[in-house]
């Protein structure tokens, strides 16, 4: 089988790459990204590199809702158009199409529908927050759109937000842990009460490659079922970690980037479909990734270029206290009331 990866040099294409080298070794894998010098916004580009393949998993996007908030037009020529161009090189060639969506198309759960245990199912509103995640509902619908109107053979996973071993320090978990590891204060935008969904990437990347048994049409989350506070992923990571950091809340000056408060996802379709359920708790992970950090040090993300290694991060005992799920304020919160936008490229809740 031949196939191809488009956004290959990013986190989660990385570790799908990793994922086929180990259980699909006879697949042929293709990459498409802009550090190769191809582009989703190049209609030519796409219509060259689909020839000859049986299959595409469309990684490629831009991701940071800060950034969508200050331009928007670059994540919709990427996000939107470059899907288009894919579902017209994949509706001509009679290739299979992957989309990978986001689950911030449906926006925040209210405090009471999170409250009373409502977890996000593909049925659900979708109220997209910011124009990033405007552009993934636009990507879906198109999908869907393509598959009634042409045939197209395509199906829509929506993953909660994905961590693991190589994601990018800017993103919150990794973060958190180089500046506990490091003695830095550990600084949270927002109140600290956020909530997700936190999805294994290796989980994640075993879907990507299933879903090729769904039928064409389909949209499934992928998503755990269970949320996790912020406060509560930094209180784990500094009982792991055997530190403490003083842990400062930094709040904005409104919403306007595209916040949402809480995610809790709904996976029970995908269950019934491929019988599939997370291998990884939170717990588990977080010990697996901090070893991975203090091997491997870690890694940044800047378009088009791929990963670019940080400076390792030093060693520590570690140390997990698994009895406990939710936690009080730790005593160590302070709160900076200056009010102030999250700098680019931080989207710390964003996978």
């Amino acid at each position: 089988m031949k196939i191809l990866v488009t956004g290959m040099s990013g986190f989660m294409a990385g570790r799908f790459f990793q994922y086929l080298a180990r259980e699909q070794p006879k697949t042929e894998v293709i990459g498409f990204d802009r550090a190769y010098g191809q582009d989703v916004r190049r209609p030519q580009d796409v219509q060259e590199a689909v020839q000859g393949v049986d299959a595409i998993f469309h990684f490629a996007a831009l991701t940071h809702i800060d950034s969508s908030v200050a331009e928007p037009g670059p994540f919709v020529d990427t996000n939107v158009l470059g899907t288009l161009h894919l579902l017209e090189a994949c509706t001509k060639a009679r290739v299979k199409l992957v989309q990978i969506s986001s689950s911030e198309i449906y926006g925040s759960l209210t405090q009471a529908e999170y409250d009373q245990g409502v977890a996000q199912s593909e049925r659900f509103r979708l109220n997209p927050q910011s124009p990033y995640a405007a552009t993934k509902v636009a990507q879906d619908v198109m999908c869907t759109a393509w598959w009634h109107t042409y045939g197209t053979d395509v199906r829509v996973l929506r993953p909660f937000n994905q961590w693991g071993p190589g994601q990018d320090i800017r993103k919150m978990i990794p973060k958190f842990f180089q500046q506990v590891m490091t003695g830095q204060p550990i600084t949270v935008y927002g109140d600290g009460h956020s909530t997700r969904d936190w999805v294994w990437v290796d989980d994640f990347v075993e879907v990507v490659w299933k879903s090729l048994e769904l039928p064409a049409g389909t949209v499934v989350n992928v998503a755990t079922g269970t949320s996790y506070s912020v406060l509560d992923v930094v209180e784990r990571i500094q009982r792991l970690v055997g530190r403490r950091s003083q842990v400062v809340l930094v709040h904005h000056t409104d919403e306007r980037w595209g916040y949402v408060k809480h995610l809790r996802g709904d996976g029970t379709l995908l269950a019934s479909w491929l019988r599939w359920k997370p291998t990884m708790t939170l717990d588990e992970g977080l010990i697996r990734l901090y070893e991975w950090l203090k091997t491997n040090g870690a890694v940044c993300y800047r378009g088009g270029e791929g990963s670019i290694p940080v400076k390792p991060l030093p060693p520590t005992k570690v140390r997990l206290d698994d009895t406990y799920h939710h936690v009080p304020l730790p005593s160590d919160v302070v709160s900076d009331p200056t009010p102030t936008s999250p700098p680019v490229g931080s989207s710390d809740l964003i996978p």
